[in-house]
């Protein structure tokens, strides 16, 4: 095998790699290349081998080995996968299709059982070339009972490096680092150089989308070395300018420079495009405040991708790098144009395509500040709250399910030595594993809305109030705009539950949340503090402002019947207690204090009321 762990110090098979040179010096002649020969060059050299295959169409491959109609498939079949993997010129889908036709025309004829086998990849890989990643993950899960994946066979490979691809840029990342994983074991076992190197790439991006940079930068620094070796340029350009972004995102940023210099320098073709080492670069110079550079690539890739033709996950990147630039330069009304282009796209991306959105509204939330667009920056925070808590335990859990399946490799690994080499088990994944694979997503929501929201009405919970009032206050500082807690009780909440149950009770605490987040606005926050009591967050508010929209919320509860259990009731009130920053309180404690005390005295001063000042009641 390749290696028996992916590591640093990682270095390739010497027997392994002397016989792949005598493959790849063998397929540079044309004159006595076979299908097979250049087969094994689509991964590797696409260039050379569609070129190869061309060849031997064009003649028609007499061959003393196998039949010539089952050679003619396999160049057919080559021609078709290398043209998904060129650069340029552009792909033809209609020529793409039409070879694999051809392809399967020969392997019928022949009855190659294998080469019909992997025609079957030929819809999916047509669309992953032509950018449609639902429809190949479509294709791809369609064909998973046409292979066994418990053999270590060659052909598992090429169905677990699609599916690999094709999640990660769909944004299931779980999946994406199960087939990952798998593929990459079994080009190892396989000793299948080309096969390692490329199955790096997706892995490579899984791992830095959870957040687990290290674990990256080891696999590419592996697949790097076996790619060269491979003599494989458009992997190893591909893989070192991945792998400059796994260090750049661990710190190591001299370290990445050095490495982009050396991509930057590399006249290969860029599988996928060129933009992406210009976005790299553009970053990187970013982290290091160098803004002229970072200008330079934002422009060279705006204009590559100006040619080229740019996705909705491009036009993100080109935007939140051009809002930073901005940002830094103080072009402050350029920066929240770039950055709100990226807001109103960032919907029509999957999380784990772009997973760096709690950073990019914190962004977004300082630039409107700075300009005093208080409201919209308090917004902006408390998407990038609520973003960091929906990314926490889905990264967490995929980094332990990463670990886990690592070491679930190894043992693997461990038990295949002792296996007979005919009959090896690929063992990756065992059925409990597979279960976890299928809970992990739905486990991750379900801890997330536990973080930071009540189960029962669906509004924030208390723990949320305790983590985003202290951003919020310091917004209100940097803008010097005023900020209004407010305290809310259901009055004789308790003789609802005697007299009609729980069930009537629950229906008035939701309902209650209903109303209240109709009747303020997008930008106030509504949360449960604790039984029948909840907590308003309105921002922007001074004391007059707050004092109208919790009467007005009063007085809509009242005119509010609530239906559950054939009962209606009307005539519901609250007592509330209003707190303003400033003027009540500069810190969190003095605020909610301040606040509670107020609802108190509502209370006592007979309920259905709203106190705004110690000694000022409204009802």
């Amino acid at each position: 095998m390749i290696t028996d762990r992916f590591s640093v110090d990682f270095l390739p098979n010497p027997d392994i790699a002397d016989a792949a040179s005598a493959v790849l010096a063998d397929a540079a002649a044309p004159s006595g290349s076979t299908a097979d020969d250049a087969w094994h060059l689509y991964l590797s050299r696409p260039e050379r081998a569609h070129a190869l295959a061309q060849q031997l169409i064009s003649r028609g491959m007499p061959d003393t080995h196998s039949a010539p109609c089952s050679e003619l498939g396999w160049a057919f079949l080559t021609s078709a996968f290398a043209q998904c993997r060129l650069i340029e010129p552009a792909p033809d889908a209609n020529k793409i299709a039409a070879d694999f036709v051809a392809a399967t025309d020969n392997f019928r004829a022949a009855n190659d059982k294998r080469g019909l086998r992997l025609i079957r990849l030929g819809p999916a890989a047509i669309a992953m070339r032509m950018g449609r990643w639902s429809a190949a993950l479509r294709e791809f899960e369609a064909l998973i009972g046409h292979f066994d994946l418990n053999t270590l066979d060659t052909d598992n490979f090429y169905l677990c490096f699609g599916l690999s691809t094709a999640y990660v840029y769909e944004g299931r990342l779980e999946e994406g680092l199960r087939f990952g994983y798998a593929a990459l074991h079994l080009a190892d076992q396989l000793d299948l150089l080309p096969e390692f190197a490329a199955a790096a790439l997706p892995l490579g991006v899984a791992l830095m989308a959870a957040k687990d940079p290290e674990e990256a930068d080891a696999v590419l620094l592996a697949a790097i070395a076996v790619a060269v070796q491979a003599d494989s340029p458009i992997l190893t350009k591909a893989l070192r300018n991945n792998r400059a972004v796994a260090l750049r995102r661990m710190g190591r940023l001299d370290d990445a420079q050095a490495l982009l210099e050396q991509v930057l320098s590399d006249d290969t073709a860029m599988l996928g495009g060129q933009h992406f080492v210009h976005y790299n670069a553009a970053e990187l110079h970013l982290k290091r405040d160098d803004l002229a550079s970072a200008q330079k690539h934002f422009e060279t890739a705006q204009t590559l991708l100006a040619a080229a033709g740019a996705s909705d996950l491009d036009l993100i990147k080109l935007r939140y790098i051009e809002g930073q630039i901005a940002s830094r330069e103080e072009r402050l009304d350029d920066a929240i144009a770039a950055f709100q282009h990226v807001d109103q796209m960032l919907p029509e991306v999957s999380a784990l395509r772009f997973n760096d959105r709690a950073e990019f509204y914190d962004e977004l939330a300082d630039v409107l500040a700075r300009v005093g667009r208080a409201e919209e920056a308090f917004i902006a925070q408390r998407k990038s709250s609520r973003q960091y808590q929906e990314s926490l335990a889905v990264v967490n859990r995929v980094r332990r399910f990463s670990m886990q399946v690592r070491d679930e490799i190894q043992q693997v690994t461990k038990d295949l030595k002792h296996e007979s080499s005919e009959r090896r088990k690929l063992q990756l994944i065992n059925s409990q594993l597979r279960e976890q694979v299928d809970l992990t997503l739905s486990e991750a929501i379900r801890l997330r809305d536990q973080v930071s929201h009540d189960g029962l009405t669906g509004v924030f919970n208390r723990h949320y109030l305790d983590a985003a009032l202290p951003s919020l206050l310091q917004l209100s500082r940097q803008s010097a705009t005023p900020f209004s807690m407010v305290m809310i009780d259901l009055d004789h909440f308790k003789k609802v539950n005697d007299r009609h149950g729980h069930t009537v009770g629950d229906e008035v605490l939701i309902n209650f949340c209903a109303l209240a987040r109709e009747s303020l606005r997008g930008s106030d926050i509504v949360g449960r503090y604790g039984g029948e009591e909840f907590y308003l967050a309105l921002v922007g508010c001074g004391t007059t402002a707050a004092q109208q929209r919790i009467e007005t919320l009063l007085g809509a509860f009242r005119e509010f019947n609530v239906a559950a259990d054939e009962v209606s009731l009307g005539g519901l009130t609250f007592s509330a207690g209003i707190a303003v920053y400033p003027e009540d309180g500069v810190d969190v404690r003095t605020l909610v204090a301040c606040a509670d005390r107020r609802l108190l005295l509502a209370k006592a001063q007979g309920r259905a009321r709203v106190v705004y000042r110690d000694s000022l009641i409204t009802h």
